[in-house]
């Protein structure tokens, strides 16, 4: 399995007071695909890495060949921050926090 950006869930602009349109872009097309790219480029030297998850990936770290474990963690671990984070951010999001936080 090779990786990829996945699309947004929504526009650039939709997050318009917190993060604007030109960040979101490149956050996304370039930020992102970087992390994608390099660990994919990784991937191909271990054929037999490929076809595991990103989930998979990072929590067998250790079992990683060494030549590329710290390219797999670094861009790895980069790649599934960004997928969390695209569907983690909403331009319907927000509202008053609860809990501790609310306390805070």
């Amino acid at each position: 399995m090779m990786f990829s950006v996945p699309a947004l869930p929504y526009a650039y602009d939709a997050l318009g007071e917190a993060i604007s349109a030109d960040i979101m872009e490149l956050h996304h097309d370039k930020h992102h695909q970087a992390y994608v790219t390099k660990l994919n480029a990784a991937l191909e030297k271990h054929p037999e890495l490929q076809g595991k998850s990103v989930e998979e990936l990072l929590r067998t770290i250790d079992t990683i060949p060494e030549d590329i474990r710290i390219t797999v963690r670094n861009n790895g671990g980069g790649h599934y921050n960004h997928c969390l984070f695209w569907l983690w951010m909403s331009p319907d999001g927000g509202g008053t926090p609860g809990g501790d936080l609310e306390a805070a």
